[in-house]
């Protein structure tokens, strides 16, 4: 079960951490914060499952969840991956409703969670925060709206290289010869996400590699080059 770790936060921390509160000011992040409730979940450690009424806006202060839907195969597939700084939740700010995937923990990881009806008067009284929240789910629609194309468009090793590029641009480093990135997700989950088989995702790797668009470093990075 996730473990409540209020008195190890210090400070405003997990809301100047998140960018959709950056047009708060101090006094207003401090009220905001009485507002939140902290959970802390484990590697694998699931914090919802799907079908469960979500009546909370999620924010992750640190690590990364994945969340994932259940194929007819049995396989995962994976929706999102939530970073720090992220929110999940949003559609129940006003009604509580079934969340339509798991959520869980990719590694240790620390949630910030505002009950809806705790949330619902302050967002009301802070309209600036109300357009940068509208704004970042136009940026997630956007990026959805791009996967779904991709998925529908693009032969398999471009599938594969544009979703590495979104990695990049989400969670990799820039150097010189490019970009560098610990992959977020194992080759299967990969396979899961863009419709291929581990085999053909593997390929598809080793393609890449003889283009000399990447290259293959050690601890589950890559180097996507420029």
């Amino acid at each position: 079960m996730p473990v409540r770790v209020c008195e190890r936060c210090v400070g405003i921390s997990c809301v100047t951490r998140v960018p959709i509160f950056r047009s708060l000011d101090n006094e207003q992040r401090t009220e905001l914060l009485g507002l939140v409730d902290r959970v802390q979940l484990k590697k694998g450690e699931i914090l919802l499952v799907e079908g469960t009424t979500l009546d909370f806006l999620g924010i992750v202060n640190r690590g990364r969840l994945k969340a994932y839907t259940i194929g007819n195969q049995g396989k995962q597939q994976i929706l999102y991956l939530f970073a720090q700084g992220d929110f999940f939740g949003e559609h129940t700010l006003f009604s509580p409703l079934p969340i339509h995937y798991t959520l869980e923990a990719q590694e240790d990881t620390g949630i910030c969670k505002i009950e809806s009806k705790k949330f619902q008067p302050f967002l009301k009284s802070h309209p600036t925060l109300a357009l940068d929240m509208i704004r970042e789910l136009a940026l997630r629609l956007d990026a959805l709206e791009h996967n779904v194309v991709s998925m529908s468009s693009l032969p398999a090793e471009e599938r594969l290289y544009e979703l590495l590029k979104e990695f990049g641009r989400d969670y990799g480093t820039k150097m010189e010869e490019g970009t560098i990135v610990k992959l977020p997700m194992t080759r299967e989950e990969i396979g899961n996400r863009l419709g291929l088989t581990r085999e053909t995702v593997s390929r598809r790797f080793a393609q890449l590699v003889q283009e000399d668009k990447i290259k293959i470093l050690p601890n589950k990075r890559i180097l996507i080059k420029e």
